[in-house]
């Protein structure tokens, strides 16, 4: 009866988020020109992006900055007149190099359609950005392959494209006992999920007046973006807002976040200490009153093999339990999915849990991984006389253990609910055609060059896998199914039946892999928490 309690309370505060996000009543709005859009909060005029209207810069939520800093997401301020949609709005604070870049007036969301408003409505597609929970955001990276997170590649699919930025690193995660006091449920932390969670909801209230669907918004995204769709979908504050997922190169979590006693006690307790509020009188007074550039170098994020610093807690509202435990009770929207990862996802972090050169380095790092009592074992199954280098065994085995395996735990505790089908997938396509980027393999989010427009310019041969997966994601968006127009068949993984589709040269339905050892990673434990 508890539980079940705490599940209507939830609901009917997820109720409340929600209509405080999109009940703003819209302004007045012309209604004589074909590139301006109305929504709730006023107008926005489109810019042309060959066969496009790009709209970005669209606010979705307050400023959260001043009293607003660490508090849940609310609606957008109406606006008079006509906003131009022609350049990215800020992104959210950041380290990026050795400066801290942004703004904390960042939270808007970008809309790219064809440049006609479409006849019927269409599938929407968000993406989620990686970055850890700390860094990049909805307009894309420089740092990042020069990638534009834009829907070039998408919309020509029929479909509309959605990017956005949401609250990161300490400033959208942060949980601590004095924030926590400043809150009725004596909650803190997961204001960037809020933050996604409020902008799904001015999904729900806008994307028809762009043409789109709102009973049709599918969400995919990597790294960090997987794995809080994972989360997302497991929360009652998502309930009719998603209607199917890819999570793409998911954080190593298997779909397990960290509590909010692992949230304050960790980074919490650290960052607040580091920043020099630890002693005040009043901490969040404390924490408002420091600088951005303060607050985000405080504890900087990471990106390595170790246990993640930032990202969503169960906090018994946003989050009410272990999104895993959800899952294997059934207890999520059954939508379909899509689910995998990069056939060398660890390449770029071999290192990070120490220089592995030899093998006494090579048993180091696993240790910092998985702790002391698995290393015999591990040794044993992933020996350094089977690699190259004792850093390929242990780029293999984290790549293995992390990404691939629990990749194909999560899929079977999905299938296992008997809900919406469960499609998984390896992609091994490197970049072939830049002999710098082939020398990195086929590392975590390469995928990206072959969904997004770029630097890079793939081959012939590359830019067939770059359509086929387009095809692939942009069909999911529309029926739920990734199969059709003459590509390879991709069926559906099973609780019996390891089935994944092979993106790259070759591509097709493949089995395990086996390869991965994953029976024996459904055996070993990770040290907790882990994001």
């Amino acid at each position: 009866m508890k539980r079940v309690a705490l599940a209507l309370v939830t609901i009917f505060a997820s109720l409340n988020l929600l209509t405080t996000v999109v009940s703003a009543q819209p302004a007045a709005c012309p209604l004589d020109d074909s590139s301006v859009v109305c929504t709730r909060q006023g107008a926005v005029r489109g810019a042309v992006e060959g066969e496009m209207l790009a709209f970005k810069n669209i606010p979705y939520a307050k400023p959260p900055v001043g009293p607003l800093r660490w508090r849940p997401t609310e609606a957008a301020e109406p606006w008079n007149g006509v906003r131009d949609g022609d350049r990215f709005g800020a992104m959210c604070p950041q380290i990026v190099g050795t400066e801290v870049v942004g703004d904390e007036d960042c939270l808007t969301v970008n809309v790219w359609r064809p440049r006609a408003k479409p006849s019927r409505p269409l599938p929407v597609m968000v993406w989620l950005t990686g970055g850890g929970n700390h860094s990049l955001s909805g307009q894309g990276s420089a740092g990042f392959g020069g990638l534009t997170y834009s829907g070039e590649n998408f919309v020509p699919q029929d479909v509309i494209f959605v990017s956005y930025n949401l609250r990161l690193g300490v400033l959208g995660f942060l949980a601590h006992p004095a924030l926590d006091a400043e809150r009725p449920e004596k909650i803190s932390g997961n204001y960037g999920s809020l933050d996604q969670i409020a902008m799904l909801g001015w999904i729900k209230a806008n994307i028809a007046a762009f043409g789109g669907d709102p009973d049709r918004v599918f969400l995919f995204g990597t790294s960090a973006g997987g794995g809080n769709i994972c989360a997302l979908l497991t929360s009652p504050m998502t309930r009719g807002l998603i209607s199917g997922v890819a999570m793409e190169s998911s954080v190593p979590s298997g779909c397990e976040i960290q509590t909010l006693d692992d949230a304050r006690e960790g980074t919490g307790a650290k960052a607040v200490a580091a920043i020099g509020c630890e002693g005040a009188a009043d901490v969040a007074a404390c924490l408002r009153g420091m600088s951005v550039a303060n607050l985000v170098r405080a504890i900087p994020g990471t990106f390595t093999v170790l246990t993640r610093i930032y990202g969503p807690n169960v906090d018994g509202r946003v989050f009410p339990e272990q999104p895993l435990a959800l899952i294997k009770l059934g207890n999520y929207p059954k939508v379909p999915m899509i689910i995998g990862n990069t056939s060398e996802e660890t390449m770029p972090w071999a290192d990070t849990a120490g220089r592995v050169t030899d093998v006494p380095s090579y048993a180091n790092a696993i240790d910092k991984v998985f702790g002391a009592s698995s290393r015999q074992r591990i040794l044993s199954a992933y020996p350094t006389t089977a690699y190259a280098t004792p850093r390929l065994a242990f780029m293999r085995l984290t790549t293995d253990s992390e990404f691939t395996c629990q990749s194909r735990r999560v899929a079977r505790a999905f299938a296992a609910t008997g809900g919406g089908p469960v499609f998984r997938y390896v992609f091994t396509q490197g970049q072939e055609n830049d002999p710098a980027l082939k020398a990195g393999g086929v590392a975590h989010t390469i995928e990206h060059a072959f969904l997004f427009p770029g630097k890079y310019q793939p081959s012939d041969a590359e830019a067939a896998v770059r359509r086929a997966m387009v095809g692939y994601w942009t069909r999911m968006a529309k029926t739920g199914n990734p199969n059709g127009e003459g590509d390879p068949a991709w069926p559906a993984a099973t609780v019996n039946n390891d089935a994944y589709l092979e993106i790259g040269a070759n591509i097709g339905a493949r089995n395990g892999p086996s390869d991965a050892k994953c029976d024996f990673w459904d055996t070993v434990s990770f040290l907790w928490p882990h994001l």
